[in-house]
C-alpha cells in the first residue's frame, strides 16, 4: 500500500498549484490526471505534511528494483488510485486482481488497471472495464480492495491473455496451494470464447515451475513443438551420485535446460560470487555425466535462437 494523494487533497495539504509542481520534481509522481504517488522521502520543509500523512498512515514508498518488475510496481500505484474510485459493481480483475492477490507477473503485460463490470465495456489509457457477470462467491476483498478471487482471476488470464503471461500466474498459484488445477478445470465452460486456450494453459502450468521465467519456459517448450521436457528432475552420474535438480530435463535424452534468473544468483545467501561458482561446478558435473546442457536467460526467452538449437538437438538424439 502506498500513499496517493488527489489534488483537492494536495491543496488541503496546503499545496498550490505552484507546490504541487515543485513536489513533482522532487518526491511526488502523478499516476494520472489529478492523482499522485509520494514515490520517496525527501527533507523539503514544503512537503513535509505529505511525508507526515505517510507516516501516520503506514504506508510505503513504492518499490524500485531497477528492472522489468518496476512496471509492475507501478500498475499496483495506479490500482491503489483508484481503489476509492470505483463505480458500483465494479472488481478489480485479470493483471490487476493477479497483483492485488500477491502473484507476480512474467513481464509487463499491461499498463492499464482492469475491472470487470456488467454492463459496461469500456478502455482509457489507464483502466480498462469488460462486460462481465460475477457469481457472488467469485468475489472477494483484499484489504479494502475489490477483487475476484484466485480462481477467477486466472480463469480470466487464461481466457483473455496469451500462455505467455497466463501460465507462470497459474503455475505460481498452484505453487502456492493458492487453487488446484481440478478446481480451476471443473470451471471452464465448454464453448465459451477461450475455453480451448485456458485448457491449454492448465495443461502448460506446474507447480514444479519455481518461477515466471521457467513457467514461460515451458510455454516456448510448447510454442516450439518442443515435448519430453519435464520440470524439476534429480540427475544423477552413472555411480548414482546426486549431482543436481535440474529445471528441465528431457524425458528419454541426456538433455537439460537451466533457466538462470536474477534470484538464482542475487537471492543466494553466500553471494552472487559464490552462486556463479557454485553453478559453474554443477554445470562441469552434469557435462562429464554426458549431460547436453543449455543455459538460458531471461533474454533466451524471446529468441528463436536457442529453442531451435535444443528442438535440432532433440532430433539429432532421436
Amino acid at each position: 500500500m502506498v500513499s496517493v494523494f488527489t489534488s483537492k487533497q494536495l491543496h488541503d495539504l496546503g499545496l498550490t498549484e505552484m507546490g504541487i509542481r515543485g513536489a513533482l520534481s522532487c518526491c511526488l509522481r502523478r499516476i494520472r490526471r489529478g492523482h499522485f504517488a509520494l514515490h520517496h522521502p525527501c527533507t523539503a520543509t514544503d512537503h513535509e505534511p505529505l511525508h507526515l500523512v505517510h507516516k501516520a498512515t503506514a504506508t510505503e514508498y513504492p518499490r524500485r528494483y531497477g528492472d522489468i518488475r518496476d512496471n509492475s510496481e507501478w500498475l499496483k500505484v495506479l490500482i491503489r488510485s483508484y481503489a476509492d474510485e470505483l463505480p458500483p459493481g465494479a472488481v478489480f480483475s485479470h493483471v490487476s486482481a493477479a497483483l492485488v492477490h500477491g502473484l507476480d507477473p512474467p513481464f509487463p503485460a499491461t499498463e492499464s488497471a482492469e475491472v470487470v463490470r456488467a454492463g459496461v465495456h469500456r478502455a482509457t489509457k489507464t483502466l480498462r472495464t469488460r462486460d462481465r457477470q460475477l457469481q457472488s462467491e467469485e468475489r472477494t476483498y483484499v484489504g479494502d480492495l475489490p477483487v475476484t478471487t484466485v480462481a477467477r482471476t486466472l480463469l480470466d488470464l487464461a481466457n483473455d491473455y496469451p500462455l505467455e503471461v497466463s501460465v507462470p500466474f497459474i503455475s505460481e498459484a498452484l505453487r502456492r496451494k493458492l487453487t488446484s488445477r481440478e478446481v480451476l478445470r471443473d470451471k471452464i465452460r465448454p464453448g465459451t470464447r477461450g475455453c480451448r486456450q485456458a485448457v491449454q494453459a492448465l495443461d502448460l502450468a506446474s507447480p514444479h515451475h519455481e518461477s515466471p521465467g521457467e513457467a514461460l519456459c515451458a510455454v516456448k517448450f510448447f510454442r516450439f513443438n518442443i515435448v519430453g521436457m519435464v520440470p524439476q528432475v534429480d540427475t544423477y552420474n552413472e555411480s548414482g551420485m546426486w549431482i543436481a535438480r535440474n529445471d528441465f530435463r528431457h524425458d528419454k535424452h541426456p538433455l537439460i535446460v537451466e533457466f538462470h534468473g536474477v534470484g538464482k544468483y542475487y537471492l543466494n545467501e553466500a553471494g552472487p560470487d559464490q552462486a556463479s561458482s557454485e553453478n559453474h561446478e554443477r554445470h562441469m558435473k552434469l557435462l562429464n555425466a554426458g549431460y547436453r546442457v543449455f543455459n538460458l536467460v531471461w533474454a533466451d526467452l524471446f529468441r528463436v535462437s536457442e529453442f531451435a538449437r535444443i528442438k535440432a538437438t532433440i532430433a539429432q538424439l532421436d
